[in-house]
């Protein structure tokens, strides 16, 4: 039977490598489809977790579907890739490609799970890498690495790349709802990836003609969303001089029916994908000979965001004859997005290292993380968001969290000392309750 056929009457064995915030929705997906899934971790921790049912992602889906494939027998997870890669069919490579100390890209990861599929390519499979990296990485890293076993990409193996598009914590985007964008090393790589992926999702599957073009596509959206951001957080810095409500302007211009994509400024960028990947294709712009100068200069601003709030707050305070160093600032919000526990190059872990060197008294509270480490300091969140308020001269609201939404401000206000401060960095509150309650409003992209 073709590894085509397999796929078609859905008794082709699936082995995931990386059981992470991709991986265990690709793993489920995969299972709900009727796959039989093998997923391979080395964090025993997720391998014991995974084979009790258990989810650790923040992922609905995941949640909604996982123990009863595990208890159905769809699912297994294993440490050991002896266990799995020599019976798969299909096998799908979910690793990290994170950032080295130099900000250059680690490819450690991805270069070892080749060599280990390398040692196990007996029958014919599809190789499917989902792995954020730049143009190239498939074709020049990947396939000679596991050409090294003597099989020939093409032939002896199906070779496909196929960027991930999980909107970690998105419960409206969930792994199935995503379009799928397929690009393998010829016409029967792509064919087989497209198939693959267009039965176990719901949406699109959308095939491109090689893997590079593939990696182009993630390469182009993430920087898409990093340079964007930081043209409104710059232009939030000018409106905010110029006496301007920027964020209705946003909102205004949004109403255009083209031409024009809402993006909101913010205190900077976080998350594992939109501060990392962009730095991929800077990496292989300079071994090309080029400079992406408009990514350097997002980074400039992106991550200028900060120390903007930062001076901005202490401003405040010194115009109300508060000295910072003396006064007490409560950030509301440690995770880098809304609903979730993700504190990943969150912004907040660079606003408590500037308020520790600025001199506040800092309390936090953030409802999904309980504690954080930060530059040698630890930080546990109040045990309620209204007694985190106790005696504050200041309230940065720094993570959308909706419940940050809900309290009345008269609430705030009296938990706090006298000519409070809310600055409010993701615009959740409006200005006329903070300040008809007695605060001073701050905003990001408001005067």
């Amino acid at each position: 039977m073709t590894l085509e056929q397999k796929i078609a009457d859905r008794t082709a064995s699936v082995c995931i490598i990386g059981l992470g915030y991709v991986g265990l929705p690709l793993a489920v997906a995969s299972a709900e489809a009727g796959f039989s899934v093998v997923g391979v971790d080395l964090d025993k921790g997720k391998v014991d977790m995974v084979n009790k049912g258990v989810c650790y992602v923040e992922d609905p889906y995941v949640k909604e579907h996982l123990s009863t494939l595990v208890s159905a027998g769809k699912i297994r997870a294993t440490a050991k890739h002896s266990e799995a890669l020599p019976s798969a069919d299909v096998v799908i490579v979910c690793v990290p490609t994170p950032l080295d100390a130099r900000e250059n890209p680690d490819l450690s990861y991805l270069r070892t799970t080749a060599r280990i599929i390398a040692q196990h390519l007996t029958d014919y499979k599809l190789i499917i890498v989902e792995s954020t990296s730049f143009p190239g990485t498939t074709e020049e890293l990947i396939r000679p690495i596991l050409e090294r076993s003597g099989k020939k990409a093409g032939e002896d193996f199906a070779l496909v790349y196929s960027p991930e598009r999980i909107d970690y914590g998105n419960s409206q985007f969930g792994m199935t709802k995503i379009p799928k964008v397929v690009g393998g090393l010829n016409t029967e790589s792509t064919k087989l990836g497209a198939a693959f992926y267009s039965a176990i999702l719901l949406a699109r599957v959308v095939s491109v003609s090689g893997p590079s073009v593939a990696e182009a596509t993630k390469m182009l959206e993430n920087v898409f969303r990093y340079v964007n951001i930081a043209l409104v957080n710059e232009l939030a810095e000018l409106h905010e001089e110029l006496g301007v409500d920027f964020i209705e302007a946003i909102d205004a211009a949004a109403t255009k029916p083209f031409g024009f994509m809402a993006h909101y400024p913010g205190p900077g960028v976080g998350g594992h994908c939109i501060p990392k990947d962009p730095f991929y294709l800077v990496y292989k712009a300079k071994k090309a000979g080029f400079n992406l100068r408009l990514v350097q200069a997002s980074k400039a601003v992106n991550k200028e965001m900060p120390a903007h709030l930062v001076e901005r707050l202490s401003k405040s305070l010194r115009e109300k004859k508060k000295t910072p160093r003396k006064s007490k600032v409560v950030l509301w919000g440690l995770a880098y997005k809304d609903e979730v526990k993700d504190t990943r190059r969150s912004p907040s872990l660079d606003l408590l290292k500037l308020f520790k060197k600025t001199g506040f008294k800092v309390q936090v509270y953030d409802p999904y993380v309980p504690k954080i480490s930060v530059g040698g300091s630890s930080y546990e969140s109040a045990s309620s968001m209204l007694d985190s308020l106790d005696g504050a001269d200041a309230l940065v609201i720094a993570t959308n969290h909706k419940i940050f939404a809900k309290p009345e401000m008269s609430e705030l206000k009296a938990r706090m000392n006298t000519d409070p401060i809310l600055f409010d960095t993701r615009n959740l509150r409006a200005r006329k309750e903070a300040e008809d309650a007695g605060f001073t409003y701050l905003a990001t992209g408001r005067p």
